[in-house]
């Protein structure tokens, strides 16, 4: 398990995938927007039910980068642990399995999660996102955040 400061990129495929983890940490939205392709999708497998805030799929960097502006605003202490990078025979498809671990400023509550990501690059900047995730982690933190 790496920090993800402390996680060297060996390629630009795995400098787009980890720019995602490290800018969003850092919440550098303008680096974090540069990585998505303009017509970017993202799916949250495991969406939360009954909590309609957690969208389903999120739709175009316009659409991406609200959702992240929004969900980032009142968090704190966010930060990510790299436990395995995969490359894959496609080398536009790569996968990350890591942990991240925040506070939720609506809340007050710790948030924390391990997580599979699955990216498609194309063009060098992500395409499609697939996120899995634990939803129990969520309901804990994030309960009341939203009514």
């Amino acid at each position: 398990m790496t920090n993800i400061d402390d996680t060297q990129p060996q390629n630009a495929t795995e400098a787009a995938v980890l720019g995602y983890f490290l800018n969003m940490k850092r919440k550098d939205f303008e680096a974090f927007e540069a990585l998505w392709h303009e017509d970017a999708v993202q799916v949250p497998i495991f969406r939360p039910e009954g909590m309609d805030h957690f969208v389903s799929r999120m739709e175009g960097r316009e659409q991406l980068m609200t959702h992240y502006r929004a969900a980032l605003a009142n968090r704190s202490g966010h930060d990510f642990w790299i436990d395995a990078l995969h490359a894959t025979q496609d080398p536009e498809v790569f996968v990350v399995e890591c942990r991240g671990r925040s506070v939720v400023g609506e809340t007050g509550h710790l948030y924390e999660n391990s997580y599979v990501f699955v990216f498609t690059l194309r063009e060098g900047k992500i395409a499609h996102l697939k996120e899995y995730a634990d939803p129990q982690p969520i309901i804990r933190a994030f309960t009341g955040a939203f009514d």
